[in-house]
């Protein structure tokens, strides 16, 4: 079992406070240094629009100002890491957003607006082949928002709740146990919404786990390229399939040791090809910094890094 030299770890925390955002930076403080909730608010407020839905680039690969759900539901992973009241103002417009946003006609939200094309962006984010390169929405991103309005479900009508629970289960018994990647992590950040009734979320994992059976990466060569992690479904030593993968989880935590660069970072196994290639760069440096943090903190939580 590898494990993160102390100085690799400063290294990597170093490389977070130059070249991150100060989002990055606020989280860093937070996850590492006992910095407060508040700069994080603070910092992710900067995305927020006056519909309360983010955009500016909270994720990477949409340049966009214009509010996308995609990238509200990035905000709400930190909102659910930071166990955010939904009296908080960033909070309660990202939820007045997603209410709005939503498409009562289908039982979707189109991941996307048309927006997108005024600026820079990956290659898998054009807006006019959207719908049918996410499936309708039906599982990505519907499915991770119902577990950010069960999160919120005193500002969330009781009735839509009911309505979209039902929808996103009856279409999770329709689909195979081969699933796609996104569509895959969608549910498992469904099974990990804590207040979703147990069975419920029971249900979910044991669905997830076939799928993961079928998709995961078993070689550290499978994880040279863009695909289903162990890390991806099984995130924490919490996890409930953290037993069933386990021999996976500890090779996927060695090849992330094994990826560090010199300078600290890590560097996304994708990019934008030869499309915005000024826009990527920058781009990249923002997806270098998450990545790194993102990979601390599971090195840290699966308590692969020395002295720590």
């Amino acid at each position: 079992m590898k494990k993160l030299s102390r100085a690799a770890f400063e290294r990597g925390l170093s490389f977070v406070r130059k070249q991150g955002r100060a989002l990055d930076c606020a989280l860093l403080a937070y996850y590492f240094e006992h910095g407060s909730a508040e700069g994080v608010f603070a910092a992710l407020a900067s995305y927020q629009n006056d519909d309360g839905g983010f955009g500016h680039g909270l994720e990477p690969d949409l340049r966009t100002t214009a509010s996308s759900v995609i990238a509200t539901t990035v905000a709400f992973q930190h909102f659910r890491s930071l166990g955010a009241p939904a009296v908080h103002p960033v909070v309660r417009k990202a939820i007045a957003y997603l209410r709005n946003a939503y498409d009562a006609s289908r039982q979707v939200w189109p991941i996307i607006p048309p927006e997108v094309e005024n600026a820079p962006h990956a290659p898998w984010w054009d807006y006019a082949g959207s719908e049918a390169g996410f499936g309708g929405f039906l599982v990505n991103p519907r499915v991770e928002i119902v577990g950010y309005l069960h999160d919120y479900s005193a500002a969330v009508p009781a009735e839509l709740l009911e309505t979209l629970t039902a929808a996103v289960f009856e279409h999770l018994d329709s689909l195979p146990d081969e699933m796609e990647m996104h569509d895959l992590i969608c549910f498992v950040s469904l099974a990990e919404t804590a207040a979703l009734p147990q069975s419920d979320r029971d249900r979910i994992w044991q669905k997830v786990a076939r799928a993961a059976e079928t998709g995961m990466a078993r070689e550290p060569a499978q994880l040279t390229g863009y695909v289903l992690r162990p890390l991806y479904v099984v995130s924490t030593p919490e996890s409930p399939l953290a037993d069933r993968f386990a021999e996976e989880v500890s090779m996927n935590l060695d090849f992330e040791i094994e990826q560090q660069g010199p300078d600290g970072a890590w560097t996304p196994s994708f990019s934008w090809g030869d499309q915005h290639p000024e826009a990527w760069q920058v781009a990249k440096q923002e997806w270098q910094a998450r990545i790194t943090l993102k990979n601390l903190r599971i090195l840290r939580d699966f308590g692969r890094i020395e002295s720590l």
